[in-house]
């Protein structure tokens, strides 16, 4: 064993601390320009990105996990009611986490910490990166420094605007499962299996897609080593793959149930590439590293590889080499068969990660040759945290340095403000809102999620016009309702849809939208405002406003899983119909009401039928459940 590491040189434990510091000073950049941790715990929901959608759905999911131990629930207050799932939105697993940490429910703040924290541990990886592959606890210090580095790069910065902190999750847990896959191979004990069981439980709940990407590194690692090791390491790592499903069997479970939901797929657009498009021409690669930061990066990756090697660590130069190539081969066979940008910039930005450990060793290396290395790494260290903390407004280092810190977008703007304000006067909750999507991605374009928690009310639309799922199609988007044109619907076939969805108001964000619903004879506006420098205008349906379609019911509750209605009595035909998805798993009460087929679409266009009950007789009080089936 070697007696360079954290416990034979607890100093350098210090300088761990100091990354932690400046990465600290740089993350509480992303809430506030003065770095006041104040604005942590307050109110403010993050809009970049999908972080509103992650944070509603979190919000459903820690809510559900306290009742029922589960996070798939059925949500009544979009799209006419969905089911919420590990496939529909799988990026707010972080959020349910963190949510479910401080009690469960809507808490912006805990939201958040939650990210403020996750952020705190992108140094922390690359240092356990590091030790994992051998690094002594100087160079896995200087690894952390280049984490810092590679986390606020703009291929990560768009990872946390975006949202995307599964994403963000699953790629640090496969850096530190691979690094220590190493120290398993050369020194088989307690610790290197821990961090790996620990790494993978991490890895299948942030992203199991991302994670079954390394199934063929963890394929070939084990042909090659397995054949020569003793029973206990065989068994070892068989546990450690035991380990890391096991906790998460919960939920794959849902996720592997409900993956028919999101009807679009790589595989849809996919060509066969030619072997020359693969390939690629050198400036191809040059591209790929994105500036001269990330050449320099790749060249002393390479060198620091050549270094590892020849300082004996040639299991870490062999795993982590084959690694950085199946990622960049990946890159290449994406990039030339499907148009997946986002795809090639993830791997690619995996594969400068895993070059991060060789590159400090590199630069360990010519500091130990100058006689400086402790000294080096401790003001390297040094820099940073006041580089994070020291530098003032416009921080022209930071910038200068390729950091992307500026703040995100929190809190509503004051011209959204001002439409949960008109919505909450011009409506009631006992019809939807239609409401006008936008595919432009304006800044907190996906603000509209919070609507349910922000107005009380149901809407059809709003959510995220890339759901991919079919509850969407009854939303208006582009000037298209249904994916029909707007202006190839009649007054009375608008009739029709909003007596179905039950809409008794609709909310207009483009002029297509505004000018045909203007048009409608039984369409009044109530509030013309602006949001996103937009026009945007609230008509109002001078109609019969019910969620109960046939027989007669008072809509008493609709909250996650659980609809209640009272004073229910049916029609002639002894049916109470409910403008309501039908969705497997619904169970009512009284045991003795059945629930029938779900009614379809009189113009037989939605592809999921709404709720049809069958009731005997007059009914005091009815309740729908959904249990996960």
């Amino acid at each position: 064993m070697p007696t360079d590491g954290f416990r034979h040189r607890p100093l350098w434990l210090v300088a761990a601390a100091g990354l932690v510091v400046a990465q600290a000073g740089f993350a509480l950049a992303l809430f506030d320009a003065e770095r006041n941790p104040a604005a942590l715990n307050d109110d403010r929901p993050i809009l970049s990105g999908r972080h509103p959608l992650h944070l509603y759905h979190g919000a459903l999911g820690s809510e559900c996990f306290h009742k029922n131990g589960e996070t798939t629930c059925y949500d009544p207050n979009f799209q006419a009611g969905y089911p919420k799932t590990p496939v529909f939105d799988g990026g707010c697993r972080p959020a349910e986490l963190f949510l479910t940490a401080a009690g469960g429910g809507f808490n912006p703040a805990a939201y958040k910490t939650g990210l403020f924290v996750g952020l705190l541990c992108i140094p922390l990886a690359f240092v356990l990166a590091g030790r994992g592959i051998g690094l002594p606890a100087g160079a896995a210090v200087l690894a952390g420094g280049l984490g810092i580095f590679i986390g606020w790069s703009p291929p990560v910065r768009k990872l946390i605007e975006e949202g995307e902190l599964d994403s963000l999750a699953a790629g640090l847990s496969g850096l530190v499962f691979l690094a220590w896959m190493v120290r398993y191979a050369r020194w088989f004990g307690a610790d290197s299996w821990l961090v790996l069981a620990g790494s993978a439980v991490a890895g299948w709940f942030a992203n199991p897609i991302i994670w079954v990407g390394l199934v063929p590194v963890i394929v070939g690692y084990y042909l090659v080593y397995a054949p020569r090791r003793e029973l206990a390491w065989n068994l070892g790592l068989l546990g450690i793959v035991a380990a890391g499903l096991a906790p998460n069997l919960w939920w794959l479970a849902d996720w592997t149930r409900y993956w028919f939901l999101r009807h679009t797929s790589l595989l849809d657009d996919l060509s066969l590439p030619t072997w020359e498009a693969i390939l690629g021409s050198p400036q191809d690669y040059v591209e790929l590293a994105g500036s001269p930061r990330g050449i320099a990066l790749a060249v002393a990756g390479l060198g620091g590889l050549i270094a590892l090697w020849r300082s004996g660590h040639r299991c870490g130069t062999a795993l982590l080499l084959a690694s950085s190539i199946l990622a960049l081969a990946t890159t290449r066979l994406l990039a030339a068969g499907l148009q997946v940008p986002d795809a090639v910039e993830r791997l690619t930005l995996f594969a400068a990660s895993l070059l991060a450990a060789p590159a400090a060793f590199a630069f360990w290396k010519v500091l130990e040759r100058g006689r400086c290395a402790s000294f080096g790494a401790a003001i390297a260290v040094a820099a940073l945290a006041a580089i994070a903390w020291g530098e003032g407004p416009g921080r022209p280092i930071t910038h200068g340095l390729g950091l992307r810190t500026e703040p995100l977008a929190l809190g509503l703007t004051g011209e959204q403000e001002e439409v949960v304000a008109a919505i909450t006067r011009h409506t009631t909750s006992e019809a939807r809102i239609l409401w006008d999507e936008t595919t432009d991605h304006r800044p907190g374009w996906n603000w509209t999620a919070l609507l349910p928690v922000l107005t009380h009310r149901a809407y059809l639309g709003g959510l995220d016009h890339e759901a991919g799922m079919e509850y969407s199609f009854c939303e208006m988007r582009d000037g298209r309702l249904n994916s029909r044109p707007l202006e190839e619907w009649t007054d009375d076939e608008l009739g029709r849809y909003c007596g179905w969805y039950n809409v008794g108001w609709v909310v207009c964000r483009s002029p297509a939208a505004a000018e045909r619903w203007g048009k409608l004879p039984m369409a009044r506006a109530v509030a013309r405002l602006q949001e996103g420098g937009q026009p945007l205008t609230i008509f109002a349906l001078e109609r019969p406003r019910s969620f109960v379609l046939k027989g007669t019911a008072k809509w008493e509750e609709a909250s996650p899983n659980r609809i209640t209605l009272t004073d229910v009595a049916p029609d002639a035909d002894g049916w109470v119909v409910l403008s309501l998805h039908q969705q497997d798993g619904l169970r009512v009460l009284p045991s003795y009401i059945r629930i029938a087929r779900g009614a379809e679409d009189p113009a037989g266009k939605d592809p999921i039928g709404h709720v049809r009950l069958r009731v005997p007789g007059p009914v005091p009080r009815v309740t729908l459940i959904w249990e996960n089936p």
